[in-house]
Order: C-alpha cells, then structure tokens, then sequence
C-alpha cells in the first residue's frame, strides 16, 4: 500500500514520524558517515544479473573521477516513482526527502552560439537540485551572467529545460534516469548551494537508468566534478 492511499490521519503521523527520523539523522551525521563507509565497501549492486548499459556509464564515471569507492549504486523497484517522495527516501536509506535530487538539463535558448566548451557561457549546463526545491531560472541567469562579469547582456540569457532528445544526445541518459556523471559530453554543471547544508552532506540521484539511483557525499560530487555552486532557490 501507498502512503497516500491510507487515511488522513494516518498520513499526517507518518510525516510526524519522516521528520523525527530527519532529525535523528542529523544529529548522528558522523555515525551516519561510517555507516556509509561500509555500505559503499560492499558493492552490493555488483550482484544484479543484468545490469544496464547506462548504469555502467555511471560506474565508469565514477572510476574515471577516482570516486567509486565512495558511491553508491542502488536499484529500485519498478514502481518507485509511483510512491511519494518521502517514501523513496526512505528506500534509499536517504536521510531525507531533502537529500533526494535530481539532474536536469538546461538550455539558455538565447545563447550566441551551440557549444558547451566555455562553462562561463554555455548553451547547455547540467543542473542539480532538490526535489523540493525547484530552480529558480532567474537567480541561475543572474547567476550565469556573473560568470561573464555580467558582460553579456540579459537578452542573450533565457533558460528552460532542454529537449529530451538533446539531453539524451549530450548526456546518455533518458529522463528519469539522468546523471551528472559519466555523461557523454562534458557539460559544465552547476549544483544549487542548499544542497551544500545538508546533513548528513550526501545526496541521491539519478544513476543513468529510471530503475537505478546513485548516492554520493555532496563535497565528493564537488571536488571531483569542479562544479559551480550558486543559489537556485
């Protein structure tokens, strides 16, 4: 059964419940870290009979950045997205429904030019935030034209999501399953700063397949990807 198909009441202790165990974790982070550790040590996804092409563009994201070793990979139920948000936190072993995160690409449709090769002004940038906490595409315009020392005049910034087709093209991953990590084209990414105040400091992401979910420490993901950290809420 599905949280939201149970009674009002019932659903209004969970929340109760999702957010005293929010706070436990917070104040066991370090414990929370060893733990991590171990399950990281463990490899358990190596076990699945067939694992996707795509979630091994992950692994091999990950070997390339040196990072395996601190990641996690995660295979989920086939219904996971049917659940609500908290729920699948929890399935992950997530601190949170706030630790859960997404990977989008956005297109500034008003570029000048189709590259991706200068970070400070490129067409294409992946995007990590929270679930619930959707970017705010003029605090990220504010934010990209600052890269440029706001030379660039506003009317050649407009972002929105990109096609999928294009993000396919760019990344590898279908929707649903997109990861910043191990994509297929070096997308400059920009992660929102909330997720930096997270406690436990790890996040849980697309892991390349819609079945499949990556988890990894927040100042991992920062030193080994060299991402912008801006303000998107």
């Amino acid at each position: 059964m599905l949280v939201n198909e149970l009674a009002s009441e019932d659903r209004e202790a969970i929340r109760k419940l999702q957010n005293d165990i929010s706070s436990l974790y917070a104040a066991v982070a370090e414990d929370y870290k060893e733990e991590w550790k171990k399950e990281c040590a463990k490899q358990t996804y190596t076990e699945c009979p067939d694992i996707p092409d795509v979630v091994t563009q992950v692994e091999q994201g990950c070997k390339d950045l040196g990072i395996l070793d601190q990641c996690q990979l995660i295979p989920v139920e086939s219904d996971y997205y049917d659940w609500e948000l908290q729920q699948r936190a929890f399935r992950v072993n997530a601190p949170s429904k706030e630790h859960m995160c997404k990977s989008v690409v956005m297109e500034n449709t008003r570029c000048t030019h189709e590259d991706i090769s200068d970070p400070n002004y490129s067409r294409y940038y992946c995007v990590i935030t929270q679930y619930v906490k959707p970017v705010n595409t003029q605090k990220m315009l504010n934010f990209c034209r600052g890269l440029k020392n706001k030379e660039i005049s506003k009317k050649y910034y407009n972002f929105r999501l990109a096609d999928p087709e294009v993000s396919l093209q760019l990344t590898g991953y279908k929707k649903g399953g997109v990861c910043p990590v191990g994509m297929k084209q070096p997308i400059p990414i920009i992660l929102a700063e909330s997720i930096t105040k997270l406690e436990p400091s790890v996040i849980y992401l697309g892991a390349g397949h819609i079945d499949w979910k990556l988890g990894i420490p927040v100042d991992t993901f920062i030193d080994s990807t060299k991402c912008f950290v801006a303000d998107l809420d």
